[in-house]
């Protein structure tokens, strides 16, 4: 998921979705962006947000019919 720094071109999908992002931001003009990030491990039925405040916490998987499945 994240790969090596170098060479470039074993970067992970991680680095290249985020250099992706603010790539387009950065060459957007008179827009305000605010990016919100998750990065969600799924082990063993367990679901942690390993950015988060608390990476141990277990989340609460939800399924509702009209948004499908999200994480609360």
């Amino acid at each position: 998921m994240q790969g090596i720094p170098d060479p470039p071109q074993h970067k992970g999908i991680i680095p290249r979705a985020f250099e992706h992002i603010f790539d387009a931001i950065e060459s957007s003009e008179n827009v305000k962006y605010l990016v919100h990030a998750s990065y969600l491990e799924i082990y063993n039925e367990d679901v942690r947000d390993l950015l988060g405040v608390d990476c141990k916490k277990k989340l609460d998987l939800k399924e509702h019919p009209e948004r499908g499945v999200y994480v609360s």
